[in-house]
Protein backbone atom coordinates (compact mmCIF):
# COMPACT_ATOMS: atom_id res chain seq x y z
CA UNK A 1 0.00 0.00 0.00
CA UNK A 2 1.48 3.26 -0.89
CA UNK A 3 1.99 5.57 2.18
CA UNK A 4 2.44 8.40 0.03
CA UNK A 5 -0.66 8.91 -2.60
CA UNK A 6 1.30 11.99 -4.23
CA UNK A 7 2.63 10.30 -7.22
CA UNK A 8 5.25 12.89 -9.40
CA UNK A 9 4.84 11.49 -12.94
CA UNK A 10 5.05 13.08 -16.64
CA UNK A 11 2.05 13.30 -18.54
CA UNK A 12 3.35 10.82 -20.90
CA UNK A 13 3.54 7.74 -18.28
CA UNK A 14 0.34 9.18 -16.62
CA UNK A 15 -2.17 9.34 -19.58
CA UNK A 16 -2.17 5.78 -20.37
CA UNK A 17 -3.83 5.83 -16.34
CA UNK A 18 -6.35 8.48 -16.99
CA UNK A 19 -7.50 7.11 -20.21
CA UNK A 20 -8.32 4.11 -18.52
CA UNK A 21 -10.16 6.08 -15.60
CA UNK A 22 -12.19 8.20 -17.86
CA UNK A 23 -13.12 5.23 -20.22
CA UNK A 24 -14.47 3.22 -17.17
CA UNK A 25 -16.62 6.63 -16.61
CA UNK A 26 -14.25 7.99 -13.95
CA UNK A 27 -13.66 11.51 -13.23
CA UNK A 28 -9.68 12.28 -12.68
CA UNK A 29 -8.39 15.27 -10.53
CA UNK A 30 -4.30 16.53 -12.18
CA UNK A 31 -2.34 18.92 -10.06
CA UNK A 32 -1.99 22.04 -12.46
CA UNK A 33 2.05 21.78 -13.39
CA UNK A 34 3.16 24.66 -15.43
CA UNK A 35 1.99 28.68 -15.86
CA UNK A 36 0.37 28.56 -19.16
CA UNK A 37 -2.87 29.00 -17.56
CA UNK A 38 -2.10 31.86 -15.26
CA UNK A 39 -3.92 34.07 -13.90
CA UNK A 40 -6.84 31.56 -13.51
CA UNK A 41 -5.11 28.30 -12.80
CA UNK A 42 -1.73 28.34 -10.32
CA UNK A 43 0.91 25.84 -10.75
CA UNK A 44 1.25 23.41 -8.09
CA UNK A 45 -1.65 25.17 -6.40
CA UNK A 46 -4.97 24.64 -8.09
CA UNK A 47 -6.35 21.34 -9.57
CA UNK A 48 -8.42 20.51 -12.47
CA UNK A 49 -11.46 17.46 -12.87
CA UNK A 50 -11.24 16.08 -16.34
CA UNK A 51 -14.36 14.01 -17.59
CA UNK A 52 -14.22 11.90 -20.86
CA UNK A 53 -15.43 13.62 -23.64
CA UNK A 54 -18.15 11.43 -24.72
CA UNK A 55 -19.05 12.84 -27.47
CA UNK A 56 -19.45 16.22 -26.00
CA UNK A 57 -19.79 18.89 -28.05
CA UNK A 58 -17.15 21.60 -27.64
CA UNK A 59 -17.39 25.36 -27.82
CA UNK A 60 -15.18 28.17 -27.06
CA UNK A 61 -13.96 28.62 -23.36
CA UNK A 62 -14.18 25.53 -22.63
CA UNK A 63 -10.86 23.83 -21.39
CA UNK A 64 -9.86 20.49 -22.82
CA UNK A 65 -6.68 18.32 -22.70
CA UNK A 66 -5.44 17.63 -25.90
CA UNK A 67 -2.67 15.98 -27.33
CA UNK A 68 -0.51 17.50 -29.76
CA UNK A 69 1.19 15.91 -33.07
CA UNK A 70 4.28 15.83 -30.93
CA UNK A 71 2.85 13.39 -28.25
CA UNK A 72 2.82 15.74 -25.69
CA UNK A 73 -0.22 16.68 -23.61
CA UNK A 74 -1.53 20.22 -22.64
CA UNK A 75 -4.63 21.93 -20.95
CA UNK A 76 -5.82 24.95 -22.46
CA UNK A 77 -8.88 26.73 -23.45
CA UNK A 78 -10.75 26.44 -26.80
CA UNK A 79 -10.15 29.87 -28.40
CA UNK A 80 -11.63 29.48 -31.91
CA UNK A 81 -13.95 27.19 -33.76
CA UNK A 82 -12.89 27.13 -37.53
CA UNK A 83 -15.21 26.28 -40.24
CA UNK A 84 -13.40 22.88 -41.05
CA UNK A 85 -14.28 21.99 -37.50
CA UNK A 86 -11.45 21.72 -36.04
CA UNK A 87 -9.65 24.36 -32.68
CA UNK A 88 -7.63 26.68 -32.00
CA UNK A 89 -6.55 26.26 -28.11
CA UNK A 90 -4.25 28.80 -25.93
CA UNK A 91 -3.37 28.81 -22.15
CA UNK A 92 -4.59 31.65 -20.79
CA UNK A 93 -0.58 33.21 -20.17
CA UNK A 94 0.04 32.22 -23.73
CA UNK A 95 -0.10 34.10 -26.70
CA UNK A 96 0.08 31.67 -29.51
CA UNK A 97 -2.55 29.26 -30.18
CA UNK A 98 -2.08 25.81 -30.89
CA UNK A 99 -4.07 25.43 -34.19
CA UNK A 100 -5.87 23.13 -36.22
CA UNK A 101 -6.53 20.74 -33.58
CA UNK A 102 -8.87 18.02 -34.15
CA UNK A 103 -11.96 16.62 -32.06
CA UNK A 104 -9.88 13.19 -32.24
CA UNK A 105 -6.77 14.69 -30.26
CA UNK A 106 -8.86 15.97 -27.32
CA UNK A 107 -8.22 13.77 -24.58
CA UNK A 108 -11.03 14.88 -21.84
CA UNK A 109 -12.85 17.90 -20.96
CA UNK A 110 -12.27 20.06 -18.13
CA UNK A 111 -15.82 20.68 -16.56
CA UNK A 112 -14.49 21.95 -12.87
CA UNK A 113 -11.29 22.94 -11.45
CA UNK A 114 -10.57 23.21 -7.54
CA UNK A 115 -9.23 26.72 -6.95
CA UNK A 116 -8.27 27.30 -2.86
CA UNK A 117 -10.26 24.27 -1.64
CA UNK A 118 -12.91 25.01 -3.55
CA UNK A 119 -14.53 23.27 -6.44
CA UNK A 120 -15.55 25.91 -9.18
CA UNK A 121 -18.03 25.36 -12.65
CA UNK A 122 -16.09 25.93 -15.49
CA UNK A 123 -19.73 25.82 -17.07
CA UNK A 124 -21.56 28.80 -16.27
CA UNK A 125 -21.21 31.94 -13.82
CA UNK A 126 -19.07 34.66 -13.02
CA UNK A 127 -16.32 31.97 -13.00
CA UNK A 128 -16.67 30.99 -17.00
CA UNK A 129 -17.50 34.63 -17.66
CA UNK A 130 -14.47 35.97 -16.14
CA UNK A 131 -11.98 33.18 -18.25
CA UNK A 132 -13.64 33.88 -21.34
CA UNK A 133 -13.76 37.42 -21.15
CA UNK A 134 -10.33 37.18 -20.57
CA UNK A 135 -9.24 34.97 -22.91
CA UNK A 136 -11.33 37.12 -25.46
CA UNK A 137 -9.67 40.55 -24.01
CA UNK A 138 -5.71 39.28 -23.69
CA UNK A 139 -6.20 37.75 -27.26
CA UNK A 140 -7.43 41.05 -28.83
CA UNK A 141 -5.57 43.34 -26.63
CA UNK A 142 -2.45 41.36 -24.97
CA UNK A 143 -0.73 44.51 -23.66
CA UNK A 144 -4.39 45.78 -21.77
CA UNK A 145 -4.69 42.41 -20.53
CA UNK A 146 -1.73 42.01 -19.15
CA UNK A 147 -1.41 45.29 -17.64
CA UNK A 148 -4.77 44.85 -15.90
CA UNK A 149 -3.60 41.52 -14.74
CA UNK A 150 -0.18 43.15 -12.82
CA UNK A 151 -2.53 45.41 -11.36
CA UNK A 152 -4.95 43.08 -9.78
CA UNK A 153 -1.92 41.12 -8.50
CA UNK A 154 -0.43 44.40 -7.12
CA UNK A 155 -4.20 44.77 -5.28
CA UNK A 156 -4.22 41.57 -4.01
CA UNK A 157 -1.06 41.51 -2.62
CA UNK A 158 -1.24 44.86 -0.73
CA UNK A 159 -4.65 43.46 1.01
CA UNK A 160 -2.72 40.46 2.23
CA UNK A 161 0.14 42.52 3.26
CA UNK A 162 -2.64 44.74 5.26
CA UNK A 163 -4.14 42.07 6.75
CA UNK A 164 -1.50 40.40 7.64
CA UNK A 165 -0.34 43.88 9.32
CA UNK A 166 -3.90 43.55 11.23
CA UNK A 167 -3.16 40.10 12.56
CA UNK A 168 0.53 41.44 14.22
Amino acid sequence: MLEDKNLSLTMQELMPLVADELASGKEVMLTVKGVSMMPFLRHNKDSIIMTALNGRSINIGDLVMFRRADGSYAMHRICRINADGSFDIVGDAQLKCDENITYDMLVAYVPRVIKNGKEISCEKGFWRFAMVSYMHLRLKHPKIAFKIYAVLRKIKHTIKSDMENDNE
